[in-house]
């Protein structure tokens, strides 16, 4: 089915153009991406057909999950007490889950594309990185933030936490590439590309997650390439690299001092970061524990959660998310959602294992071990830009991880 699109120019081209549209304006413009998007959903449909699609779901644990969390939505939508704007932006949310097995399915046969689409993923990253530092000498007008100046935040797409995920992912990209390098030059390239990134997260953003986030992916970076006395040294070297950047930045202590701060005054204070997190985390368990198993239905966390606050002018503050996606999954689909949710993250851990391709394989085990702990402390999965960063890429890394059947 895919040689239709291979014999047709006009087709083939559009198909190119859809990927390489994809993946340079999910982490930049992300309104934009869904255009792009529905032009890959309707070839695939005429192209690879639904046949092929459920032989990947049959055949793949990635596409498997994926397809049985959304089964789960769907069910969920039969009992749940919430409104239907609430179910009907959840089903439109998590419908990325379909739009991942539909690009898996295409992409794991055409190792062209991938490379398009990977490319295309890092030249958006290059584009966001290069204008985050400009931002410190000039107002850029498709920044966000203008204000110029060392010490402050200066993201430039969406927010700082958003920005950040994805560039934390960027630095174990450009450490891979700078490692499988075959030229100087291009290690030296790649290794300042690192370095420029990491410090655009440390020292050029006010946010805490990004921070953790970076050590999380270097640490599963560092366990997964190397072993023994290399991985103790590798260690050593991350824990220097935050002490450096956690003394030399101004940025990073005053807020890390703000969440402890914060926390100390959890109690009283619901509204802060970490005050509204650690309420959340306080409160969603109750929910569960209602109704553990199939949970209270899909959308039920939007408006069961404000039954729960003592102060109901809070509500439009806390039913958007828990700023956890197990506890979230908990609460609309119990025990059920949190276990599908789990099967989604080990099968992403197996197929990176039996990856043929050993740089697929070290960056599928940092994405993944980033969207776990990302996971502990947002909702990944249904917050906008962080669900098309950690979807598409999954989707992408999956399809490259695979290796190709022979006919």
């Amino acid at each position: 089915m895919l040689n239709i699109i291979k014999n047709n120019t006009f087709l083939y081209n559009i198909n190119l153009f859809s990927f390489c549209a994809l993946y340079l304006l999910f982490p930049t413009i992300t309104n934009l991406s869904n255009i792009p998007l529905i032009l890959i959903i309707i070839l695939g449909i005429f192209t690879i057909g639904f046949k092929n699609i459920f032989e990947e779901i049959k055949t793949n644990p990635v596409a498997l999950a994926f397809f049985m969390l959304y089964v789960i939505i769907i069910i969920g939508c039969i009992f749940t007490p919430s409104k239907w704007e609430w179910i009907s932006l959840q089903l439109s949310k998590y419908a990325k889950f379909l739009y991942a097995i539909f690009i898996i399915s295409i992409l794991r046969k055409n190792n062209y594309l991938q490379k398009i689409a990977f490319n295309s993923f890092i030249l958006a990253m290059l584009c966001i990185l290069v204008s985050t530092w400009l931002n410190v000498w000039f107002t850029l007008p498709w920044s966000t933030t203008q204000n110029p100046g060392w010490g402050k935040s200066h993201h430039v797409f969406g927010d700082y936490i958003t920005q950040n995920v994805m560039m934390a992912f960027f630095v174990i990209v450009s450490i891979q590439k700078s490692v499988s390098a075959e030229y100087l030059k291009n290690k030296i390239f790649w290794s300042f590309v690192a370095i420029l990134a990491g410090v655009s997260i440390t020292h050029l953003s006010e946010g805490r997650s990004g921070l953790l986030l970076l050590i999380i992916g270097l640490i599963s970076y560092a366990i997964v390439i190397t072993r023994g006395k290399k991985l103790l040294s590798a260690l050593t070297i991350i824990i220097i690299i935050l002490i450096i950047a956690i003394s030399s930045s101004s940025v990073i202590r005053n807020r890390l001092t703000t969440a402890y701060e914060e926390a100390q005054r959890n109690d009283i204070d619901h509204i802060s970061s970490i005050g509204h997190r650690l309420y959340n985390y306080k409160l969603t368990p109750i929910l569960i524990l209602e109704k553990p198993i199939f949970g209270h239905g899909t959308g039920a966390y939007h408006t069961e959660i404000c039954k729960l606050i003592e102060n109901k002018d809070l509500c439009p503050i806390f039913s958007w998310h828990p700023h956890n996606q197990f506890l979230f999954f908990g609460v609309d689909h119990g025990i059920i959602g949190i276990i599908f949710y789990i099967f989604l993250i080990a099968s992403l851990y197996y197929t990176a294992k039996k990856s043929i391709d050993s740089n697929v394989r070290f960056l599928l085990f940092s994405l993944t071990a980033i969207l776990v702990v990302d996971s502990l402390i947002n909702s990944p999965l249904y917050s906008s830009r962080e669900s098309h960063f950690f979807i598409y890429m999954i989707a992408l890394l999956v399809s490259m991880a695979r290796p190709i059947q022979k006919k």
